[in-house]
């Protein structure tokens, strides 16, 4: 089978010029013509499984702003029948642009400091943001500012716990469900030594209140944090692990993300359209390529089947994915249609398909880029980390890694980053190796993976950007 020059032309135009987002917040919800649902990420919405827990770049921001914002919730609760996303009423309990916002009820970071310092619980601060949460809904008299609400919880445990049962009884008499939603824990403070107890005082929150009828909490989580054991020590925590969710995209939702866009296209649908029913038959349809090898088959078309000559190279379809994915064998979204957009640009332009393996490999160049950039975001220390390893080949033995920081002092260099972001959770630890925990740090992020009991790797998407040298593997850039 054959693609017509015209529609190769159609697509790649399209694919040229896509634009995936940096990151999302949850205050500002992505419009709902960008918005894929996939079956498999319900559990992650649903508002009886409080726990959500992905690294960065899996969406957790992009679902809490769904759930947050009445118009998005609609447009995708049909796509989650069971859910009744619709019947929600939902607030926004900690994000990171608290305090930013004309009208949240979500508490700014120095808010929270300020009342950390008075000696004040974190359970009673989230118990004052859920009174304050529910209280127009529910018609609740309350004082104006938090630290007052805050007080008169401290003050009047039966009174608060009194005006919460009313509120979980308005609700259901008006058959409606209340949700509450926390993201972005890692931006609570400053410091691991204010995050941690805000962050355990919503998780408190989030597993008490399973015993109200109408009211749920969901929490969406970092997965370095998640591995942090001190967050989990409270009575009754191990029945929210047991609940919990992880996050991901798999290559078949990644995949039908892409042809959603193409398939949406006005300039490139007809083209992309023609494309499937030739790969698939002419009843097909893009909203029934649910299966990897309907998938193969479409992207062949669009793509080649192999990295090369032949399937010595692998084959185009799992290549790539396998080559984006962090130690978790997770791939992003975002470093997913990079690549498809870089290879959809490159100068060297197949005649036969809309792009080839040369520029797919030029994608993944640039997604390692971007990714570790994107990572940086979150952890203002992985670029001088990953810098003082240049040079180095994987797989190797872990103590590699640890001998070039200690020698280039890498500890010390991240210690004096100048930013508002904590350094590795890993490294609060006492009486731990700064170096081996700085490694750890590396696992519990997806950046490095341990293939044996001495012998560790680090996945093309960061190795790349990183300059670390891997036989067989993808190239680093030229620069």
């Amino acid at each position: 089978m054959t693609v017509q020059s015209a529609d190769i032309g159609n697509i790649r135009t399209v694919l040229r010029a896509l634009d995936p987002k940096s990151s999302a917040s949850a205050a500002s919800p992505l419009p709902t013509d960008e918005l894929y649902a996939p079956t498999a990420h319900a559990n992650a919405l649903d508002p009886a499984r409080p726990l959500v827990v992905g690294n960065r770049g899996v969406g957790k921001s992009v679902w809490s702003g769904v759930l947050a914002d009445g118009k998005t919730r609609g447009a995708i609760a049909s796509y989650y029948p069971r859910l009744k996303l619709n019947q929600f009423s939902v607030r926004l309990g900690f994000h990171e642009d608290a305090g930013r916002i004309q009208g949240d009820i979500a508490p700014s970071p120095r808010v929270l400091a300020g009342l950390l310092s008075q000696g004040v619980s974190a359970e009673d601060i989230w118990t004052a943001v859920l009174l304050r949460a529910v209280s127009g809904d529910a018609h609740l008299s309350l004082p104006e500012r938090l630290s007052d609400i805050v007080a008169w919880v401290a003050a009047n445990v039966e009174d608060a716990e009194a005006a919460l049962r009313t509120a979980d009884a308005h609700f259901m008499a008006h058959k409606l469900q209340f949700l509450i939603v926390f993201d972005a824990l890692d931006r609570l403070g400053n410091t691991w030594e204010t995050i941690r107890p805000l962050s355990v005082g919503i998780l408190r929150l989030a597993l008490g209140m399973s015993g109200y009828r109408a009211m749920k909490a969901k929490v969406f989580m970092r997965t370095d944090q998640a591995k942090d054991e001190k967050l989990f020590q409270f009575p009754d925590a191990s029945k929210m692990l047991a609940a919990r969710v992880d996050l991901a995209w798999h290559a078949t939702e990644l995949y039908g993300l892409l042809f959603g866009i193409l398939d949406r296209s006005s300039h490139a649908g007809p083209s992309f359209k023609q494309i499937v029913r030739s790969a698939l038959g002419r009843g097909s349809n893009v909203g029934n390529i649910e299966e990897s090898d309907q998938q193969m088959a479409v992207f062949k078309l669009l793509a080649g089947e192999y990295m090369g000559t032949d399937r010595r190279r692998g084959r185009t379809y799992t290549w790539l994915i396998d080559h984006l994915a962090d130690a978790f064998h997770e791939t992003t979204p975002r470093s997913f249609l990079i690549t498809i957009q870089r290879a959809a640009s490159t100068r060297n332009r197949p005649s036969g398909t809309v792009i080839d393996h040369y520029g797919i490999r030029e994608g993944v160049q640039q997604a390692s880029e971007v990714r570790v950039n994107q990572l940086q975001e979150d952890y203002p220390w992985i670029r001088t980390v990953l810098e003082h390893l240049e040079g180095l080949e994987v797989p190797c033995t872990p103590n590699m890694f640890v001998r070039r920081w200690r020698d280039r002092r890498t500890i010390n260099s991240i210690s004096n980053i100048d930013s508002d972001r904590p350094g590795p959770i890993e490294l609060e630890q006492t009486g731990v190796d700064a170096e081996a925990a700085l490694l750890e740090a590396l696992k519990n992020i997806g950046v490095v993976e341990e293939r044996s009991a001495d012998r560790i790797n680090m996945p093309d998407i960061f190795r790349v950007a990183a300059k670390i040298k891997r036989r067989g593997g993808v190239r680093p850039p030229r620069r």
